[in-house]
């Protein structure tokens, strides 16, 4: 089969022709349809995130596909089943598992990550990495129901805090645009901050009542903007899938008794933020890196409600997975770029 395989010490991503996975007794075999990329494998090409990577690796881990084979003591799955992955290798028998905490799992290894993943024809993954997904989902849009559309949703289950403002950052992003369309639902007021110049219509489309298009290589960037929104008041809730480059703006946006959401940290840098400015805001915050089936079963009863819409920016083959880095520097992504592995 072909694959897209990424070396961790040359940094490169080439496709190869690599063996088809053999499965275990508890493994199920997927063809994969599509698989879409994330600020994840961004992260690993990068170089920013290293840690647990394995040396040589097929990244993705948001799949959708078919089952073309189980192991023979699989129970739950058949061939033919349409099925999209979670993010895990799980083992599906620790204690985080039981508790539907997969992500979490003891054992577990990330799929894209410590484990091939879906840019390749087929992946193997446990019987307990997948997600049977309803005849009326489409496989297409069904690939981000795990991330980036069920991470929002685990995350809002612990949201506990008033609905008058949400500020949502990085709004043009794979998990900004749905944490976007959430809070347009409910929140009064909901004001969407982007560097994508060109991405106000679309986003006041998805339910922002302001936009804030900002330069992140200048000093001055969104908070006092956004407390003049606010009339200095600040959000109720901020999320966060940009991380520490922006996070004492982030923390400032915030009013008393307020939450930040943080999903992600795109660069990875030191924070520099006194304790103080959080502890006397009584900011409570909430991170939230993975999901669980409650979540993507939530996900896939919203798109298919219509209450959110998929946002796909572009459709690309396994090939061009080698220029991957030059497609989003020419063409700034809004939504997630998918990998058509049908074609």
């Amino acid at each position: 089969m072909k694959a897209a395989l990424f070396n961790k010490y040359s940094t490169e991503l080439k496709i190869f022709n690599k063996n088809v996975p053999e499965i275990k007794d508890k493994e199920v075999l997927v063809r994969v349809s599509y698989s879409s990329f994330c600020g994840h494998d961004l992260a690993i090409i990068s170089g920013m995130l290293k840690r647990n990577v394995s040396d040589e690796v097929v990244l993705g881990h948001e799949v959708s596909g078919i089952v073309e084979a189980v192991g023979r003591k699989v129970v739950d799955y058949l061939p033919g089943d349409r099925v999209v992955s979670l993010l895990t290798n799980s083992c599906g028998e620790c204690d985080r598992c039981v508790l539907d905490q997969s992500h979490r799992c003891r054992s577990g290894q990330g799929i894209g990550h410590g484990r091939d993943g879906g840019f390749a024809e087929y992946i193997s993954v446990s019987q307990n990495s997948l997600f049977k997904i309803q005849d009326d989902t489409g496989l297409k849009e069904a690939c981000m129901l795990a991330c980036p559309i069920g991470v929002i949703e685990d995350a809002f289950v612990k949201y506990q805090g008033q609905f008058k403002t949400a500020v949502v950052s990085g709004a043009t992003g794979g998990l900004g645009v749905y944490g976007l369309q959430k809070c347009a639902r409910m929140f009064e007021r909901v004001i969407a901050l982007t560097t994508h110049v060109s991405a106000e219509s679309f986003l006041l489309q998805l339910g922002a009542n302001d936009v804030v298009t900002y330069d992140p290589s200048e000093e001055f960037k969104f908070k006092e903007i956004v407390l003049a929104l606010t009339e200095d008041e600040g959000a109720d809730l901020f999320i966060d899938p940009v991380g520490s480059i922006q996070f004492s703006e982030s923390v400032a946006c915030v009013s008393q008794y307020g939450y930040i959401m943080l999903l992600g940290d795109i660069h990875g840098v030191p924070l520099n933020i006194h304790v103080g400015d959080m502890l006397f805001k009584d900011l409570q915050i909430i991170c939230s890196t993975g999901t669980s089936r409650r979540g993507i079963a939530l996900a896939e009863r919203m798109m298919l409600a219509g209450e959110i819409k998929p946002v796909i920016s572009k459709i690309i083959e396994l090939k061009d997975l080698e220029n991957i880095m030059t497609i989003i520097q020419e063409s700034p992504p809004v939504g997630r770029i998918l990998v058509d592995m049908t074609l």
